[in-house]
């Protein structure tokens, strides 16, 4: 009897031609995925097999092609309005009916959604009961994180529909590349209070800058709303050096944060000597709560640091992340590792 199903479509020419022989009544979990784009000859084929899929599904996930218009859009949609409340997990890279979607916003079950478009013109009254892992997985679906957060409709307009509870359910905030992190990003994430990752896709383009626009009160802001973060993820680091956080924005995560194992952060290195030597000179690591940070991910290191400015680092990096052993990319950053171990035994005295 079987219950789940994951295909490699694409990965050879003539599979699809025999998915009678694994469709089933009690088909539960299905996954269709390729890393590329299919041909539109398996597109058509595999909009034949969604249309005979069982609509007791509990997980669904279709993740193979990206296609605006075409088969798989209408099929996948009409199958989405025929599942019941057994849907519990829905994952695609097709965007759907407005149909479909509020079709999906009402499901009493449903706790894991990715999407790659935006909301729909009209929205349900109560939406996403049981939502807990939203992944926005194209620029087009950013809007949903400004609705999701607000108690007015997408535009602004006044509203009746309940947010509330995606608001205390949601744990899991995946956003994609092109996502801005700035002060109107974090108005919108810091009302998840029990998000335990938060991740954030975007890269640094030359014609656009860095993305991360934060301060350091804006980074103290989002980790004192979001303590039970242990994933941080704003934006993969880059060397630009453009943004306004400094060390400081390291201890606010780490004062906030207790629980936090990964970190992705942008924080201008340009002056770390001078600011890592104003932390431990204030005392400001001193007996505060701090979190068990092993890997912390950032931007360049200056090349100029002088080896006993790179010794100074480490130390108050040690002050804010007690648990630290590895730091950025690059080889400055690697110099920091033999420190760190050198640092261990003076952990909670620094």
């Amino acid at each position: 009897m079987l219950e789940g199903l994951s295909w490699n479509v694409g990965f050879a020419d003539n599979t699809l031609l025999f998915f009678r022989l694994f469709l089933s009544p009690h088909l539960k979990y299905i996954s269709f995925n390729n890393a590329l784009d299919i041909p539109w000859g398996q597109r058509v084929a595999l909009a034949q097999v969604i249309s005979f899929l069982p609509t007791s599904l509990e997980h669904l996930s279709v993740m193979c092609c990206a296609e605006k218009e075409g088969p798989l859009k209408d099929v996948i949609s009409a199958l989405v309005c025929r599942c019941g409340s057994s849907l519990g997990s829905f994952e695609t890279c097709v965007p759907l009916s407005e149909a479909a979607i509020q079709h999906i916003m009402q499901l009493p079950h449903l706790h894991t959604w990715h999407t790659v478009q935006g909301p729909p013109r009209s929205v349900p009254t109560s939406i996403f009961p049981s939502l807990e892992d939203l992944h926005l997985g194209d620029r087009a679906a950013i809007p949903w994180l400004h609705l999701l957060a607000s108690r007015g409709n997408w535009d602004g307009s006044a509203s009746a529909t309940s947010h509330s509870n995606i608001r205390e359910t949601l744990k899991t905030l995946d956003c994609p590349r092109g996502t801005i992190v700035n002060s109107i990003f974090l108005s919108s994430v810091v009302n998840f209070s029990n998000l335990v990752l938060l991740r954030v896709h975007t890269l640094c383009h030359d014609e656009d800058g860095c993305p991360f626009r934060m301060t350091d009160d804006n980074v103290n802001d989002l980790t004192s709303a979001l303590p039970r973060l242990k994933t941080l993820g704003l934006g993969n680091p880059c060397g630009l050096n453009s943004c306004e956080t400094t060390v400081a924005s390291l201890l606010s995560i780490s004062v906030h944060c207790l629980d936090l194992t990964v970190l992705y952060i942008h924080f201008n290195t340009l002056t770390i000597v001078e600011d890592t030597q104003r932390l431990l000179d204030e005392g400001s690591g001193r007996d505060r709560a701090k979190c068990k940070l092993e890997d912390l991910w950032v931007g360049s290191m200056p090349l100029e640091i002088r080896s006993e400015d790179v010794e100074t680092v480490a130390t108050g990096l040690k002050a804010i992340f007690p648990s630290l052993i590895r730091a950025g990319y690059d080889g400055r950053w690697c110099e920091l590792r033999a420190i760190f171990f050198s640092l261990e035994g003076r952990r909670g005295r620094i």
